[in-house]
C-alpha cells in the first residue's frame, strides 16, 4: 500500500478524524503501519477511542482506496495528502488539519493562498446591499492580485466567487461535500467556471460524501486557515459566518467586518464583531492596509508571511530577527530597550509563535 492510499483510507473511514490520526502517527510513524496494526495495538495508543480503533482494524470491509483514487483521476481530481510537499502549510496551523484535500482546477490557486489570500463569508440570505458590497470588495481583491477564498454557498460566497471569475482573478472554493456530490447543486456551473479560469474547488471529503451538519463547520475551518484574513459582509447573530470568524481569530488571522444599517438583522453579527475588535471595512484599501502591516519577508523564503499584530517593542525585535539568528544578549543591546522589557517582549514573541529559540539562547523568526 502506498502512502497516498493509506491517507485516503484513513480519511474515508467513519469515526476516524485528523486528531486521532495524529496520535496514531506519533505512535506508529507512518499511515501504512497504522492500517496493519491489530485492534489491541490500536487501542493502546493514547487518545484513540475504541470506536475509531475498531473502524481502522476493519478498514478493508469498509473502503476501497484504490477505487477512490482511480475515480478521482478519471474525474480530473488531484488528491493531496498531508505528507505531500504541496500540502498548504497554512493548514498546519489547525489543531485538526485535513488528512487529504481533493482538488479540481488549478493547483496554483491553492499555492497563492500561502502568499496573498483573503476569505469572504456572510449570509446566505444576502440583501442587495450585501451583494453590492461583496462584488465591489471581491473585484478589488482580484484586481490587486489576491486570491479570494470562500465556501461556494448561495449568498455572499457566490457573489465573491462570481466577482473574481468575472474580473479574471483566482478564487478557491472550499465546499462542505465531496466533489462528486457538489453542494449546492445550483452552483455546479459556477464551480466549473472557477476551475477553468485559474481557480480551484477543494474538499477534504471523499468524492461521494453528501453534505450534513458536520461537514460545514469542518469546511469553515479550512476557509479560515487558508486565508490571511476573513471578511464578514453580512451575518446574523447566529450565522455560521461568525464561526468562521472565530476560527480565524483562534488561528491568529485578521478579521474584518462590513458595517450595515442598524435596522438590518443581516448586519447584527457584523456589528458584534466590530464591537469585539474586528477591523471596519469600507473598501479594499482597508483590508490591504491592515494586512500590509502584518506582512514581512522571511530571510530565506522571500515570501510574505503573516504576523500577528505587534506593538512597538515587538516590532523592534522582529526587525532585528529578520536579519537572521541572533543571541539574546545581542538582541537586547541592539534593540535599545531596557533588558527586562526586551526579554519579556521576546517571551511574548515566542508565545505568539513569531520567534523561535535555538540552542545557546539564540533566536530567529519562525518560518
Amino acid at each position: 500500500m502506498t502512502e497516498q492510499e493509506a491517507y485516503v483510507t484513513l480519511n474515508m473511514l467513519p469515526k476516524v478524524g485528523p486528531v486521532t490520526v495524529r496520535h496514531l502517527l506519533e505512535h506508529f510513524g507512518n499511515p501504512q503501519r497504522i492500517l496493519i496494526s491489530s485492534l489491541a495495538e490500536l487501542k493502546r495508543v493514547p487518545g484513540v477511542r475504541a470506536p475509531a480503533a475498531a473502524s481502522i482494524a476493519n478498514w478493508q470491509r469498509q473502503v476501497d482506496p484504490v477505487a477512490e483514487i482511480r475515480a478521482a483521476e478519471q474525474s480530473g481530481v488531484t488528491i493531496i495528502t498531508a505528507a505531500d510537499d504541496d500540502y498548504p502549510p497554512m493548514l498546519t496551523d489547525l489543531y485538526d488539519p485535513p488528512l487529504c484535500l481533493y482538488l479540481s482546477g488549478d493547483r496554483k490557486a491553492l499555492e497563492m493562498c500561502n502568499k496573498l489570500s483573503i476569505a469572504f463569508v456572510g449570509s446566505r440570505h444576502v440583501t442587495h446591499y450585501g451583494v453590492t458590497v461583496t462584488d465591489r470588495l471581491a473585484s478589488a481583491a482580484a484586481a490587486a492580485g489576491w486570491c479570494v477564498v470562500s465556501g461556494l454557498a448561495v449568498g455572499v460566497d457566490t457573489g465573491a466567487h462570481r466577482a473574481v471569475v468575472k474580473g479574471g482573478g483566482r478564487t478557491v472554493a472550499v465546499i462542505g461535500s465531496g466533489l462528486a456530490s457538489l453542494y449546492p447543486s445550483e452552483n455546479v456551473d459556477l464551480a466549473r467556471k472557477i476551475c477553468t479560469s485559474g481557480g480551484a474547488v477543494i474538499s477534504e471529503f471523499p468524492l461521494q460524501r453528501k453534505p450534513d451538519r458536520q461537514t460545514f463547520p469542518m469546511r469553515n475551518r479550512i476557509i479560515a486557515a487558508l486565508s490571511l484574513g476573513t471578511v464578514v459582509v453580512e451575518a446574523g447573530h447566529k450565522s455560521g459566518s461568525l464561526i468562521t470568524a472565530n476560527q480565524a481569530l483562534d488561528l491568529g488571522r485578521h478579521v474584518f467586518a462590513v458595517p450595515g444599517p442598524i435596522t438590518s438583522p443581516q448586519s447584527s453579527g457584523c456589528h458584534k464583531l466590530l464591537r469585539d475588535g474586528a477591523t471596519l471595512v469600507e473598501n479594499f484599501g482597508d483590508i490591504s492596509d491592515a494586512l500590509g502591516m502584518l506582512l514581512t519577508i522571511t530571510p530565506n523564503q522571500h515570501e510574505p508571511r503573516l504576523l500577528p499584530e505587534l506593538n512597538e517593542a515587538e516590532q523592534t525585535l522582529v526587525n532585528l530577527l529578520q536579519k537572521g539568528p541572533i543571541g539574546a544578549d545581542d538582541l537586547v543591546v541592539q534593540s535599545g530597550l531596557p533588558p527586562h522589557e526586551a526579554l519579556s517582549t521576546l517571551l511574548m514573541l515566542e508565545i505568539k509563535k513569531v520567534a523561535l529559540q535555538l540552542p545557546g539562547r539564540r533566536y530567529e523568526l519562525r518560518t
